[in-house]
């Protein structure tokens, strides 16, 4: 596959994950052209502003995700869910409300599928640690994309509620509701500057910020704390044979 071809998939969010072979990319992009094609999704309009501002974002527009509006399973406070098996994308689940637009009049159906479309772009990497920052960057909402990512995890909310009506019956719990949140925004605020000083190293490489992003959105959880303690990316790319580096490689020469 030439570097165009594979740049291509990428552009459509197919991009290859950390340690995937060329055969098991192929493999897993094939299966997700073949599953949207065979399938009935969410209209097409739906889409027009996601992949517009994903593409400013990480020159991404996604295709091939199957997308469809269902409540099930859902939990009161989820607008959608992306369901993920292994490296593959199975389904982005939108809750019924949303094809109306909005849910509870907080969730906006476009932000709420440029957040899960995301996790699709980046099935292929099953890292968790700055998954939940990209997908906030995309919130139109300064506050969401700076507290949003508190919760790495779906499980990480139990501990919280379950501290807080605990404390209503014995209020010594109310501390540990908030010890849970104090050690949360801790995580919060030290996972936003590796990120941004990773940035920092990638900016001395290129000259555009949304080349910057674009780079910074295809990395691994450990490639970007290696860059934010300042290792320098072109040197490390060069030594780099993945798939995926190549296209890397080519964001950095400016060809993404």
């Amino acid at each position: 596959m030439t570097d165009a071809d594979l740049l291509a998939l990428d552009k459509n969010g197919l991009i290859p994950g950390p340690g995937e072979t060329q055969e098991e990319f192929f493999q897993r992009a094939d299966a997700s052209k073949q599953k949207f094609e065979e399938g009935s999704w969410i209209p097409e309009p739906h889409w027009d502003w996601v992949r517009t501002h994903l593409y400013q974002m990480y020159a991404v527009k996604p295709f091939y995700i199957c997308a469809f509006y269902s409540s099930r399973n859902l939990a009161p406070w989820q607008g959608a869910a992306s369901w993920i098996q292994g490296r593959q994308l199975d389904s982005i689940q939108l809750r019924m409300s949303l094809r109306r637009g909005s849910y509870l009049g907080l969730y906006d159906r476009e932000e709420i599928l440029a957040h899960e479309a995301v996790h699709a772009a980046r099935s292929g990497f099953q890292e968790s640690r700055f998954e939940e920052f990209f997908a906030y960057m995309t919130s139109q909402k300064k506050w969401c994309r700076l507290l949003g990512p508190i919760v790495r995890k779906p499980w990480e909310v139990w501990p919280f509620l379950l501290f807080s009506l605990a404390g209503m019956f014995l209020h010594g719990f109310y501390l540990a509701a908030l010890l849970w949140l104090f050690l949360g925004l801790i995580r919060l605020y030290r996972t936003h500057r590796v990120l941004k000083r990773a940035g920092r190293e990638i900016l001395q490489c290129v000259a555009e910020k949304r080349r910057m992003r674009s780079i910074l959105f295809r990395l691994s959880d450990a490639e970007i704390v290696r860059f934010a303690r300042g290792e320098s990316i072109r040197d490390y790319a060069k030594e780099q044979k993945e798939l995926r580096w190549r296209v890397i490689q080519a964001y950095l020469k400016g060809d993404g």
